[in-house]
């Protein structure tokens, strides 16, 4: 065969290889979003047993037992997969989905998982494992992908645009056991810090230890917002972290931050 003949079929191996992969990536994005899909619909066609209760049975630290009992709408969900703490939605947006956290630690599992603990490279949105919506920690930091495709947080740094903002001021964050309205605050930009850089870590602000160390990182994050909402919040109020990737810089991160809206919520 001639040079010409063998640079030939090498094209043609290249341009079968080409399309074989973007068939792949077509497939399987497709297939992603029939099963996030799919999610929704279980959700929304859930048949709620109102005679039965689910329950957690939980150890207070005075050693008292007390039983949390998860909401109607939840019981289903909760039976197909027990690491289902909560579900997130912002209305007018595609982000409405079912919120996750690995009862083993393994905290990045749900990154390349979908509820159903199915391979999926959207992920599903997790809790990050040192929160607690049980015997709750201060505050919830809730990741998720940032897809092209616009689906799990690939809409979330659309709070960039205070316009946007406006239009979408309010997150529902319902945990199995309660139902949860919270404002958004800030929104800005951050990423992943060196662990010997001293900075404040968005992604560490779980339980601050005393009301300086809160309101510092309020202050912190106010700082860094792209603009201001007029939305507050005191010591001891619920905080609902989002974060997902950006990408306009190494390790960069876009972060939303909302307040419950019966503890804070409230304007200046």
């Amino acid at each position: 065969m001639s040079k010409r003949g063998v640079i030939r079929v090498i094209a043609i191996l290249v341009a079968f290889a080409c399309f074989g992969y973007l068939g792949y990536y077509v497939w399987n994005a497709h297939m992603s979003k029939d099963a996030t899909q799919t999610v929704s619909v279980k959700k929304k066609g859930l048949h709620l047993n109102t005679d039965v209760s689910a329950t957690t049975e939980v150890v207070t630290d005075s050693g008292e037992k007390r039983k949390l009992y998860i909401l109607q709408q939840y019981q289903e969900l909760y039976n197909l997969n027990k690491n289902l703490v909560g579900w997130i939605k912002i209305e007018g947006t595609k982000i409405d989905y079912p919120v996750m956290k690995s009862i083993n630690g393994n905290g990045e599992y749900y990154l390349d998982h979908n509820m159903d603990q199915e391979e999926d490279r959207n992920g599903t949105l997790f809790m990050d494992d040192a929160c607690d919506v049980i015997r709750p920690s201060e505050n919830w930091i809730v990741y998720g992908h940032n897809m092209s495709s616009g689906l799990m947080f690939g809409e979330l740094d659309s709070y960039k645009s205070e316009s946007f903002y406006k239009n979408h001021p309010k997150v529902q964050f319902d945990t199995i056991y309660e139902t949860g309205t919270y404002d958004v605050m800030f929104a800005f930009q951050s990423h992943v810090f060196q662990d010997t850089e001293i900075a404040f870590k968005y992604y560490q602000f779980i339980d601050p230890a005393s009301s300086q160390e809160f309101y510092s990182g309020i202050e912190e994050m106010r700082a860094a917002s792209y603009y201001d909402t007029g939305v507050t919040a005191k010591y001891g109020d619920r905080l609902l972290i989002l974060s997902t990737c950006d990408y306009d810089e190494s390790n960069g991160r876009f972060v939303v931050v909302c307040v419950r809206e019966d503890d804070g919520g409230r304007f200046n």
